[in-house]
């Protein structure tokens, strides 16, 4: 009997609370129809589809699948349409993943949403397939499997130090092994915005429940690390940070977690977290010469962690394709695409 064909589906889950405004909407010109897609502040999604490799088809617009959390997960229908997708990606946010999940300081609003979220997680690695979390998504994800969270120093005036700007990274052992690292040299830099990180992955033999049965942690890696944190004299204490990791489950399921934005690491959005969160250069947070600083990109700097995001779709689908006796065909790509990433904010 031959494979079941089928077109390889992306799920991408928004995380960012912030919306653009009617005025902000209507100043852009974007259309009624496409406000679902475009309409958010930092257009994580828009960023992160933008590097799907078009040589394999990904199917990724759907017009019954909002991107928005808040809106996918209080639906269940939405929330089924997510768990028909062959993976997912995660993406950044504002909110805070340490204070939400950690310390539970979480409002009413993204209780629920952010409950519903893990669980949704859960369920789709019990399905043996895999998910790539960025920075929040990353953190959020790793939770729901056991991890623990930190957070970075607070500052004189309480407010936790934020690390901006294109960072310095370095491969370990099993990082130079991972295909997903393939093309990405030892040491790379990468584009950051964060005040929380994933302290410690889920211990192996950790029991997850989903709606398949129960998995288990069969493996950890740690795949980057930054040699310290990056305060406002420079950097501080040399503690080794986990930057890019992954999670193995005995069904075959990768939850791979990255620290920094592979998605903005292109020349046009190079400094574009930077650029969009102004409010890092007031005194109270990380001062006016920080924040300059973080907007130069380091002569040494190059692109290459933007590979993340084509490695892991490639290897999520040679393995759904290898276990799941699939063969998948190439996508049509919408013919809102072009139109979509023309409201791209650079």
């Amino acid at each position: 009997m031959s494979p079941e064909e089928s077109p390889f589906r992306a799920g991408i889950v928004d995380f960012n609370p912030k919306r653009m405004s009617p005025e902000e909407i209507k100043q852009a010109g974007i259309p009624t129809e496409l406000v679902a897609y475009v309409g958010d502040w930092r257009q994580y999604p828009l960023h992160i589809a933008k590097h799907f490799p078009r040589e394999i088809g990904v199917s990724w617009i759907n017009t019954e699948q909002p991107w928005y959390f808040l809106d996918a997960m209080k639906d269940e229908e939405h929330v089924e349409r997510l768990t028909k997708n062959d993976f997912l990606i995660l993406s950044g946010s504002g909110m805070s993943a340490y204070r939400q999940l950690e310390e539970g300081k979480i409002s009413e609003e993204f209780k629920k949403p952010l409950e519903r979220a893990q669980e949704l997680l859960r369920n789709h690695l019990g399905e043996g397939k895999w998910i790539l979390g960025i920075c929040y998504g990353g953190q959020l994800a790793m939770h729901a499997v056991g991890a623990r969270l930190g957070k970075l120093p607070v500052n004189k005036d309480n407010n936790a130090v934020t690390e901006a700007g294109w960072l310095k990274h370095s491969q370990t052992v099993a990082g130079k092994t991972d295909p997903i690292m393939q093309g990405i040299p030892q040491e790379f830099f990468a584009p950051h915005l964060h005040s929380d990180f994933v302290a410690e992955l889920p211990e192996i033999g950790t029991k997850i429940k989903t709606t398949r049965g129960e998995i288990t942690v069969t493996g950890t890696k740690i795949l980057a690390t930054r040699d310290g944190y990056l305060g406002r004299t420079g950097v501080i204490n040399h503690d080794k940070y986990i930057q890019i990791s992954v999670v193995e489950f005995d069904n075959g399921a990768k939850l791979y977690q990255i620290q920094p934005h592979p998605e903005m690491a292109t020349p046009e959005t190079a400094n574009f977290l930077t650029r969009r969160n102004p409010w890092i250069a007031k005194e109270e947070e990380m001062g006016e010469a920080y924040y300059n600083t973080a907007l130069i990109i380091p002569k040494n700097a190059d692109f290459s962690v933007a590979k993340i995001i084509p490695n892991f779709v490639k290897l999520a689908r040679e393995h759904l394709e290898t276990t799941k006796a699939v063969k998948f065909i190439a996508a049509t790509i919408s013919a809102n695409e072009k139109l979509l990433f023309q409201y791209l904010v650079q």
